[in-house]
């Protein structure tokens, strides 16, 4: 019982690493989407329409979202994690 409660606490350890990890991940796309959509908008480069500066950080915003809605749900399993491992042990 003893082993399988401490490989637990690591993967508890790594859940929580890769949850922040997820979270730089995210607002680090998200910053490079909107600065390349911006970019695209003021006409830095010189074959691509402006509408399409929009489109870039629509599509950056998405994927932004998805990946911060998967850090988050690693959050709440390590909050129903804890709250079990309270009312268990």
């Amino acid at each position: 019982m003893l082993i399988v409660f401490n490989m637990i606490q690591k993967e508890y350890g790594f859940l929580r690493l890769s949850s922040r990890l997820l979270k730089i991940a995210a607002w680090t796309f998200l910053l490079l989407g909107i600065l390349s959509g911006i970019g695209t908008l003021f006409g830095a480069a010189q074959n691509i329409p402006r509408w399409m500066g929009i489109f870039i950080i629509l599509v950056y915003v998405f994927g932004f979202f998805v990946v911060y809605v998967i850090a988050m749900i690693a959050d709440l399993l390590l909050e129903m994690w804890q709250f079990l491992k309270k009312e268990r042990f």
